[in-house]
């Protein structure tokens, strides 16, 4: 059966499906971002806004929007307006970016991918661009020996290691889309042992694809299972369980599964059209030709997503 498509770095704000994921956090107040300089953040609802107040490297004037996105439970998907250099390069420009919330400290962790032959003095060359709640000043009587690091150091301990989890789950999607499973599922292992928490999803439905090429079905739908309680609503998860409890011959689940991919706008008359597996489990069903039939006339009425499965 088909897998899904593994969604890294900045192609996964193209895939979020507002009104979907939990509320995002609220975020207020004045914000480091390194040598970007600081920013006022304002949050309505999911809505983040944040306007310069010292212009940082870019010299931006005071109160300009430099930043606007929205949250998808912990993942901040905005525009963030930089300055560049470079030959062909404007001056200032907004990119995309996928940011990542942390609690513990209120952080803001996202990486920048600038176009070819540009820089940015207010970036890194690694593109990071982190944001920290300004820290509350410390009484010079307030002993600190013992306490723990600033938020600037939690963030600097933390960021390698997402870095890492990212570089391994591209190499993962790269080696299933060579048909190596079997080191795909070491890489996004690899992945995951850098970073295990929600936002690492998309590590979590690479190695349950490529356990379930692998024939490793118990194992896969532990792992598909694990990303869809990170991603509710994700209509390709939905259609990746269904197809790994058809071939667990669980009929009810794969059916229900199937069910929620159609609800959610998955085309699966033409992932059906071409998962041979899929439809030699459940092709003779009356439910899963009920289903397909759905599918068609959503997909008639342009409210059905790709089908298209593959990486």
């Amino acid at each position: 059966m088909a897998p899904a498509p593994i969604i890294t770095g900045l192609a996964l704000a193209f895939f979020l499906v507002p009104g979907l994921a939990a509320a995002g956090p609220s975020l207020s107040g004045n914000f480091r971002a390194d040598s970007y300089g600081s920013l006022e953040l304002k949050t309505e609802g999911d809505h983040v806004v944040g306007t310069a107040v010292d212009g940082g490297a870019c010299h931006f004037d005071s109160q300009t929007k430099v930043l606007e996105g929205d949250f998808e439970g912990s993942v901040l998907v905005a525009r963030l307006r930089v300055c560049q250099t470079g030959d062909m390069c404007p001056a200032e420009q907004t990119y995309t970016v996928l940011g990542f919330y942390n609690a513990a400290d209120s952080s803001v962790v996202a990486y920048v991918k600038l176009r070819n032959g540009c820089q940015s003095a207010a970036l890194p060359r690694s593109g990071r661009f982190t944001m920290v709640a300004a820290a509350k000043v410390i009484p010079e009587e307030t002993p600190t020996s013992g306490t723990a690091g600033s938020a600037a150091d939690l963030v600097a301990k933390r960021s390698p290691r997402m870095e890492a989890a990212k570089q391994a789950s591209q190499r993962g999607e790269q080696l299933y889309k060579q048909n190596q499973f079997a080191e795909a599922v070491k890489q996004f292992k690899q992945s995951l042992d850098s970073d295990s928490g929600d936002t690492n999803w998309p590590a979590y439905m690479g190695r349950g694809s490529s356990l379930l090429k692998l024939g490793q079905v118990a194992a896969a739908i532990r792992d598909l299972e694990r990303a869809n309680s990170a991603r509710r609503g994700e209509p390709s998860l939905y259609y990746m369980l269904g197809c790994a409890y058809a071939q667990k011959r669980d009929k009810a689940k794969a059916l229900d599964y199937l069910g929620r991919a159609v609800e959610a706008g998955y085309d699966l008359e033409s992932a059906a059209s071409i998962d041979k597996d899929l439809v030699q489990a459940l092709g003779s069903d009356p439910k899963f030709k009920d289903l397909v039939r759905g599918s068609a006339e959503r997909k008639s009425r342009g409210t059905a997503t790709s089908g298209n499965s593959s990486p």
